[in-house]
């Protein structure tokens, strides 16, 4: 997960207004989920919870209707969807 923040922050930094991702009738773009993110980020190492943490409940903020596991699943592999795969990652469906 840990490439697909990093690709939502560099997306964030050359076009905030693009959307990245839709779930049901709600949008968020880049940049407005880049913010959250971070925002959750900063609260949530202070628990000792690390950055995949801060993905999902900025995706689940920004995507009131991601309500289950397997809909952050669905969007989080929508968002690396153009992320090349590396050694260790694998293939999703």
């Amino acid at each position: 997960m840990t490439q697909v923040m990093d690709h939502v922050s560099t997306r964030a930094a050359t076009t905030p207004r693009l959307t990245a991702a839709r779930f049901g009738d709600c949008a968020v773009t880049y940049g407005d989920l880049d913010k959250v993110i971070n925002e959750y980020q900063a609260v949530l190492s202070r628990h000792g919870l690390g950055r995949n943490a801060a993905l999902t409940a900025g995706i689940m903020a920004s995507l009131p209707t991601v309500s289950t596991g397997d809909s952050v699943a669905e969007v989080v592999e929508w968002l690396g969807r153009d992320i090349e795969p590396t050694v260790g990652l694998r293939a999703v469906g």
